[in-house]
């Protein structure tokens, strides 16, 4: 990529951004950088294809975090690819983009920010609110249609999954049931949404904890604070 990096440098800025454009396109592009690229971000996301954007595990393109219109020298800059779903690339997010006002994007970057410093992912309800005064927070849910359609409902639905193999995992540990036990970790690991299950180990760890999980099944909250299974989901 290094060699593609070069040759957009060495074009004229006008000419940049089309260019850039022409080159993603290229069939030896797409065969030798972008196919290679996308196996290795999936090889990295947490469950099976995992959005970095939305969380669902639908992804099935390399996006642009600053997009190439924005910025072409970044076309094939490695830390400017994520793995993302064509939702959010084509129909969300797309080419928006805002300076934070310093030297950042005002987009969440999930390779370099913990969206949970920005992001309150309410587990019950599924939906996203944002960390009192954080821009980032309101512009992400904004751009990223993270409320919107069916997400909030799917991701109340991987919570009560999550809630059933917690204790399931639980029954299996009492049994002495190993193979299970390692089952329900890669389910819980693996399914759909994936931060709907770090949402959750993060409020377990909170102060307040006992807040957040006030409403929920007795025993949930003290194995989301169980040292052997955190150790295994994130392992």
């Amino acid at each position: 990529m290094l060699a593609l990096t070069q040759e957009m440098a060495g074009t004229p800025v006008p000419e940049r951004i089309k260019h850039a454009e022409r080159m993603w396109k290229r069939h030896t592009v797409r065969r030798d950088v972008y196919q290679p690229v996308r196996e290795a971000l999936e090889d990295m996301a947490p469950g099976w294809d995992c959005c970095m954007y939305c969380g669902d595990h639908l992804a099935d393109t390399v996006d642009h975090f600053v997009p190439k219109s924005r910025c072409a020298l970044r076309t094939f800059y490695w830390p400017n690819l994520l793995l993302a779903c064509s939702t959010c690339n084509t129909r969300y997010k797309g080419d928006e983009h805002e300076n934070d006002g310093l030297l950042g994007s005002l987009l969440i970057d999930p390779t370099r920010e913990d969206p949970f410093d920005h992001l309150d992912l309410r587990l019950a309800s599924g939906v996203y609110r944002v960390v009192e005064g954080s821009r980032k927070g309101q512009w992400t849910i904004n751009v990223c249609g993270l409320n919107e359609g069916k997400r909030p409902r799917v991701r109340a639905d991987a919570w009560l999954n999550l809630t059933d193999d917690l204790k399931d995992w639980d029954r299996a540990r009492a049994e002495g049931d190993h193979k299970n036990m390692r089952r329900k970790v890669y389910r819980m690991r693996n399914q759909p949404f994936a931060d709907v299950c770090y949402a959750a180990l993060r409020k377990a760890a909170a102060d307040d904890a006992h807040l957040n999980f006030a409403d929920e099944v007795p025993g949930v909250l003290a194995l989301l604070r169980d040292e052997e299974l955190r150790e295994a989901l994130q392992a």
